[in-house]
């Protein structure tokens, strides 16, 4: 029973809710006690010939009254008790996706895709439920199955209702057996399933390569072989399940058996009437529903414990990066000079930085190139406080940039990943996804700035054309384009390019770099690429070698030195040459 503890947050938040819930609940239980003792006292009056129109006619309305009251009040509980579990569903997924929001790169290296949605659905019914059905068989059990139980004893003594309840200690054993074996089982099929919605994101979101290799058939055979395992835990679960309902009824059905012999005996011995045996067997029938509420009720904890233990645990980790609860008053508009001692990433052995010392002037065009792996996107990374480290310093018009909130820093870049990525929106909302209020006049004109714009008006629906997940209705570079027209329309004072030309050509990458660079530009550009032909117009160029910095200055001084930027960029600048001659 520890979830309602573990929820009583919730339940203290929502107290009058749930008071008033309990106190329709017990109303009702003690409403569906009258209409048997009522029949129980006209079965009398029947045998004794006592019996009159008027007494039925009273006897009949005074019960479809009892009826009414009792429809009424458990309309008023239902819609109390399920709109609470609702608004908690609610609460638990803006806390999951406050959690998600807020964690680091590397929790997200940890847990699979599926596994959080899992998370963010299986799990929140299951905790949901607890919250429904679950404080509504806690409360049956225990009221309704008291209050028939004490009428039981008031009507027809305690001889009778000890015989009646000699089974049910039994079925409590085999309850509470029965919900250690589901807890556990429960967990599993829940981890099962994690792994299932990872398996299926996985196929839908590679399904081009899966296609490319023809690898239909592989692919459908590992989901069966997951779908299998899935169902097997599932199972597991559902034959713990389908146990207690027939226990239950098993020992109702001793307790009405030896209820109604030894009834017979106390009526043949004149210890008590045909119409209190009545009301007593009625009462009977009135408890199998406790009854069934009491088995249930272990069912439904377990399996709120379960799904709430999961949630616990990842809602228990702290992200990687600490923030500021408190703006700085300082500005964040000027150099950005980074001093780094050594840096190594969470979990890895291998070094993505070593000592190495930065200036990135305000409103200038700053090139980052190097091989693959050397750090370049690193750099980015602690920037944007993805991860924090004591052994690097980052200072921002000289202030330390661990003083700003997160908020207040990120606020001051535009990121544009190798990576894009696009909603299932239209085209106008995904460019202003960062500045949801944007005009139409501002939209297009960011989209003339990353020269999509011609693009976007050849669709039918122009601005309005809707895209597919991930705007899979769109190629490469038209994706691209649109991440960095949405940067573009935030207004960062700093924008940063991680590798975000490479699916464009060189001519398109030309003129978006014409379009920021035009006189009066006062914004930083730091764009890191492996291509080198457009870095000729930089104001520094940072070439990286395993993690520290091999060559740094101008285009000419960095050609004159005839190092690794020299060769490349020679090589590359053929490359284009011989490329032009073929044409």
């Amino acid at each position: 029973m520890s979830i309602f503890w573990n929820l009583g947050w919730f339940f203290k938040k929502h107290w009058l809710r749930y008071s008033f819930c309990v106190l329709f609940l017990i109303l009702v239980s003690l409403a569906e006690l009258l209409p048997p003792w009522i029949i129980g006292e006209l079965v009398d009056e029947v045998q004794q010939d006592r019996v009159t129109f008027a007494m039925v006619l009273q006897s009949s309305l005074l019960i479809a009254f009892i009826g009414l009251a009792i429809y009424v009040l458990r309309n008023g509980w239902r819609i109390m008790l399920f709109g609470g579990a609702i608004e908690l569903g609610r609460v638990m997924r803006l806390r999951l996706f406050h959690q998600f929001t807020h964690m680091s790169p590397e929790f997200y290296q940890r847990h699979n895709t599926g596994d959080l949605m899992a998370h963010a659905t299986n799990d929140v019914k299951a905790i949901e439920m607890t919250a429904a059905e679950g404080v509504l068989t806690l409360v049956d059990s225990m009221i309704a199955g008291s209050a028939v139980i004490i009428a039981m004893i008031l009507v027809c003594g305690w001889e009778m209702t000890v015989a009646a309840l000699l089974p049910f200690p039994v079925m409590a054993w085999l309850m509470f057996t029965y919900s250690g074996l589901l807890h556990s089982r429960f967990k599993q099929a829940q981890e099962a399933f994690s792994d299932l919605n990872n398996r299926v994101q996985e196929a839908v979101s590679g399904v081009r390569a899966i296609r490319a290799h023809d690898l239909s058939s592989a692919q459908m055979q590992k989901f069966a072989h997951q779908s299998e395992s899935t169902v097997a835990a599932n199972m597991k679960v559902a034959r713990v399940d389908a146990m207690f309902d027939p226990t239950i009824s098993i020992c109702v059905g001793i307790s009405i058996l030896g209820s109604m012999g030894f009834g017979a005996w106390r009526i043949n011995s004149g210890l008590m009437t045909l119409g209190e045996l009545t009301t007593f067997t009625i009462y009977l029938g009135l408890l199998i529903w406790p009854m069934f509420a009491f088995g249930w009720l272990f069912n439904i904890v377990e399996r709120g414990n379960a799904s709430l233990n999961r949630l616990q645990s990842l809602m228990g980790e702290k992200p990687g990066v600490t923030d500021k609860e408190v703006k700085a008053t300082d500005s964040l508009d000027g150099d950005i000079r980074f001093d780094v001692k050594h840096f190594i990433y969470p979990g890895a052995d291998k070094l993505a930085l070593g000592k190495l010392e930065l200036n990135l002037k305000k409103g200038q065009f700053i090139g980052i190139c190097g091989r693959t792996g050397c750090g370049k996107s690193t750099l980015l990374r602690l920037l944007l406080r993805q991860y924090d480290d004591a052994s690097v310093t980052i200072q921002i018009n000289g202030i330390d940039h661990q003083q700003f909130s997160l908020d207040q820093l990120r606020s001051r870049f535009a990121l544009v990943s190798q990576e894009p990525f696009l909603f299932s929106a239209t085209i106008a909302e995904n460019i202003a996804f960062g500045k949801p209020f944007a005009s139409r006049e501002e939209i297009e004109r960011v989209a003339r700035l990353a020269c999509v714009h011609d693009d976007i008006v050849q669709f039918t629906e122009g601005y309005e054309t809707l895209l597919g997940e991930k705007g899979v209705n769109l190629s490469g570079g038209q994706k691209q384009r649109l991440t960095i027209a949405r940067a573009l329309l935030l207004d960062a004072e700093v924008l940063l390019f991680d590798d975000a030309f490479c699916s464009l050509d060189m001519q398109t990458e030309a003129r978006i770099l014409d379009n920021l660079m035009k006189p009066g530009n006062t914004k930083t550009i730091v764009l890191i690429t492996q291509r080198l032909t457009n870095l000729n117009r930089a104001n520094q160029i940072v070439v990286l070698d395993d993690g520290v910095i091999s060559e740094s200055g101008s285009h000419r001084d960095l050609i004159a030195e005839n190092g690794w930027y020299a060769k490349i960029f020679n090589r590359q600048a053929l490359e284009i040459k011989a490329s032009g001659i073929n044409k």
